[in-house]
C-alpha cells in the first residue's frame, strides 16, 4: 500500500477507532474488541488523531501512538498514524481519503457511545454519518438519551461498562500527591 498504510484488500470489513488516545485505555480496548467481536470485523484500525479540533492540545503525538499500541491487543487490532501521514485533521477528509486509497473495502466508524453527545460538533459531520455506517458502544457516562440522538440506521452495541477514562487519567496524573501529615 501507499505511503506504508495499514494492508486491507477489496471485501474486506474495517473498523476505523479513532480518537486522541490520551492516554489509551482498557475502556477504548473494550469498545475496539466490542465491536470487532459482535460485527465480524477483519481488522479494527486504530486511527490515533495528530489533534483533535474540539480537545485542548493533546500530548505528544508519539506518547499516544504508544498508548494505543499498549492496549491494541491482538493481530486484528492496528495502531496506524494514517491521519497524520494523510494530513487529515477532521473525520470527514480521512474517510474520503481511505475510499480513495481502499476501494471494495468496507469501512465503518466506531465510537464509545460518550463520543454522541459532541457529535454534531464535528467539521460536517453530516457527511461523516452518511459516508459509512456508524457503530456505537455503550460507555459510562453516555445517558440513555444519548441512545436516542443515534441517527437511524447506527448500530448501538450493548456491552459491559468499562469505567476507566482518559479524562480521569489525566486528571489523576495532574493531581498534586498528598502531603504527609504532621505529627
Amino acid at each position: 500500500m501507499k505511503r506504508d498504510l495499514p494492508l486491507a484488500y477489496a471485501g474486506m470489513k474495517i473498523g476505523l477507532f479513532g480518537g486522541s488516545f490520551d492516554p489509551a485505555h482498557e475502556g477504548h480496548a473494550h469498545v475496539a474488541e466490542t465491536a470487532l467481536k459482535r460485527l465480524g470485523l477483519d481488522r479494527v484500525w486504530w486511527l490515533v488523531s495528530p489533534q483533535n479540533p474540539l480537545k485542548p492540545k493533546s500530548s505528544p503525538f508519539n506518547e499516544r501512538m504508544q498508548s494505543a499500541q499498549a492496549q491494541a491487543h491482538g493481530a486484528k487490532m492496528v495502531v496506524t498514524d494514517l491521519e497524520q501521514r494523510l494530513g487529515c485533521g477532521f473525520t470527514y477528509e480521512t474517510l474520503r481519503a481511505l475510499k480513495q486509497l481502499y476501494p471494495g473495502v468496507s469501512f465503518m466508524l466506531i465510537m464509545g457511545a460518550d463520543n454522541l453527545a459532541n457529535f454534531r460538533k464535528w467539521r460536517n459531520w453530516r457527511e461523516v454519518a452518511a459516508a459509512v455506517p456508524v457503530v456505537i458502544v455503550s460507555r459510562p457516562g453516555a445517558r440513555a438519551a444519548e441512545r436516542l440522538r443515534a441517527p437511524r440506521g447506527w448500530t448501538y452495541l450493548n456491552a459491559r461498562l468499562h469505567r476507566e477514562s482518559s479524562t480521569a487519567i489525566r486528571a489523576q496524573r495532574r493531581a498534586p500527591l498528598a502531603k504527609p501529615k504532621r505529627k
